[in-house]
């Protein structure tokens, strides 16, 4: 009797979450909110959610609560909207006319089914950032106001962090564009041809840039941000209003400006800037993460100080809690395991990746040596991008270009303590006598569609190092094998020739986009120097226990100084609304206007509609 009640308790519990993660499919279109949006940013990068199997699976598994956790994880359920998502309206077409909402991974296409293509890109505009842009490793931030409606003109905006100091009624530091689907053979967007101005801030109050990613709230009416100046850091939140309007080079101030340490709460009517004091040293590489279910931001020092800050956007006065995790070290972004309870940041020259226990905020909990912490170079040993973690199976990853065995890896390791049962990757020569000049950090790199769905047959791509030495980028990829995606098969460098591997370019982070219609999976990075730069998109298909790159990848060569990080958006039949976003790491006086500027652009491809 006694085990009777317990596994009826069980089941019910398991019935519960079901319920639960369903239930957005079990109403009509009618009875739902008016509109899901879409969020996608850094951080949508950095977690990532493995198939975290079924409720009977988890509950014979004893990883119920675990599986609970994830399955309501907003950036577990954002995932499997963009990588399954349902159909979308036509316009005007309603709601209720579609089918429920996706609550399953897409299935993994097969090599045979695999568009083998080549995509072609086209630039369909390409706007004016002034003096500012985003820097190689980071992302600007994309939101779409329907899901499962056709794109909206109006609604959907991009929007840009700028490392360059802001000034009312001159250079704005955190700008936005809509009508982004704006195009030559655009049709819904008319009269456009390309993105316009949403709205522009000067969005520093102290004097200082944003040189780190910015994030947004789940409804896309906030910003979240880091202000960096020489004698110390501010968080920010922008409540901005479209009616403010301004542009990157003629900005607005926003209509309340709180007193440092004021919350959102306190925000009246009109656009708000909330400040929140952090510390006495600058933040010019971690991006702030923000815990959407807990109303908390993490972010890291350029003095190896994290910082836990709550409440951000709901009602209360902010509190700022710190810990040292790496002293004198720059930090990378944090991220926040929803599934461990821990956070992992990198912590730069030290070589070191590190846990927090997200609850008690007190100490250091584990630490993985990754980098070669013999090299003080900033581009040998050190660790520049955040983490990559996989909640689902429990891993975190960390990618440098120099390790203390001189190689350039890719380090795996359990997310669950103490952080010492690992697998490396080599994919690439390191550099024994430390030069930085010779070396470049080695950046994000992403797994394929193959691994969300099923990680024993899964892969991750990689930007290393020529196996020659110091002589350039080279294209790597590592299967992964073992019901939990193990990362032990054999890398593969894709060879010269594929990317442009002269001189010592460095490549942006990586994006891998899944076309759910065509079930063709896209991989997508910047590369470049002062001399050169590219946005290279390929084509991935699976063959004889490999992914590999299909055909000619697109390469669009107008981006001198390489691209920061891009950004992917819809899959739509309608033209210009599968895009791709990013900015040049390099001014131009033909691509985006008359005068020298940075420039955002955005590329159509005929192989996403």
């Amino acid at each position: 009797m006694r085990f009777t009640k317990r596994l009826s308790l069980k089941l019910c519990v398991a019935a519960g979450a079901v319920g639960m993660v369903l239930a957005g499919s079990m109403l009509t279109r009618s009875e739902q909110l008016p509109h899901f949006g879409l969020v996608d940013d850094w951080t949508t990068r950095h977690v990532m959610f493995s198939n975290p199997g079924t409720a009977v699976e988890a509950l014979a598994q004893g990883r119920m609560a675990q599986w609970y956790r994830i399955v309501n994880d907003p950036r577990y359920i954002m995932q499997q909207l963009k990588r399954s998502p349902a159909p979308r309206a036509a316009a005007g077409q309603s709601l209720s006319s579609l089918a429920g909402r996706p609550g399953a991974p897409a299935a993994e296409p097969q090599a045979d089914s695999v568009q083998k293509r080549t995509p072609k890109s086209q630039r369909d505009w390409a706007v004016s950032l002034g003096a500012g842009t985003v820097a190689e490793n980071m992302f600007p931030a994309k939101f779409t106001f329907y899901v499962n409606q056709a794109p909206s003109c109006a609604n959907d905006f991009v929007v840009y962090g700028l490392n360059h100091t802001g000034a009312t009624g001159g250079q704005g530091n955190v700008v936005a564009f809509n009508q982004l689907y704006s195009g030559s053979s655009s049709t819904s967007c008319s009269p456009y041809t390309a993105a316009q101005p949403y709205w522009a801030y000067n969005g520093t109050n102290h004097g200082g840039t944003v040189t780190t990613s910015v994030v947004l709230s789940l409804d896309g009416t906030k910003v979240i941000y880091v202000e960096s100046t020489s004698t110390g850091s501010y968080l920010h939140v922008l409540v901005w209003k479209s009616a403010d309007g301004g542009t990157p080079i003629a900005s607005k101030a926003p209509a309340n400006i709180l007193s440092t340490g004021t919350g959102v709460s306190s925000c009246s009517s009109g656009s708000c800037l909330v400040t929140i004091a952090l510390g006495s040293h600058s933040i010019t590489n971690s991006s702030p993460f923000y815990d959407y279910l807990n109303d908390i931001v993490y972010v890291g020092d350029d003095n190896g100080t994290l910082y836990k800050v709550t409440p951000v956007l709901n009602s209360g006065t902010p509190s700022v809690k710190s810990l040292s995790v790496s002293s004198g070290n720059v930090l990378t972004g944090p991220v926040y395991d929803t599934s461990s309870g821990y956070v992992f940041v990198g912590g730069g020259v030290s070589g070191n990746l590190y846990a927090v226990t997200a609850s008690s905020f007190s100490a250091v909990a584990g630490t993985l040596d990754v980098g070669d912490n013999s090299c003080s170079g900033a581009a040998n040993g050190e660790l520049v991008d955040p983490p990559i973690v996989d909640s689902g199976n429990g891993w975190v990853y960390e990618y440098v270009t120099d390790d203390p065995s001189d190689n350039t890896v890719v380090r795996q390791a359990t997310t669950a303590g103490p952080f010492t049962t690992t697998h490396s990757a080599t994919v690439g020569a390191g550099d024994s006598s430390c030069d930085s000049g010779t070396l470049f950090p080695t950046h994000a790199p992403a797994f394929d569609n193959s691994y969300y769905n099923s990680p024993a047959t899964g892969h991750l791509w990689v930007c290393g190092r020529r196996t020659g030495g110091n002589s350039g980028a080279e294209l790597w990829e590592v299967p992964t094998s073992g019901t939990n995606g193990a990362l032990t098969g054999t890398p593969v460098a894709q060879g010269t020739g594929v990317i442009n591997d002269t001189g010592h370019g460095q490549c942006s982070p990586f994006t891998e986009f899944y076309n759910t219609t065509s079930s063709t999976d896209y991989l997508f990075f910047g590369e470049g120097l002062s001399t050169f730069g590219d946005l290279y998109g390929f084509t991935l298909s699976t063959t004889g226990g490999h992914s590999a790159i299909s055909g000619s990848p697109i390469s669009y060569p107008s981006a001198t100084g390489g691209t920061s990080g891009p950004v992917i958006d819809n899959v739509n039949s309608e033209a210009q609304a599968s895009s791709i976003y990013f900015t040049t790491l390099g001014t131009s006086t033909t691509l985006c206007g008359s005068s020298s500027a940075y420039c955002a652009v955005k590329l159509t491809q005929s192989g996403l509609n």
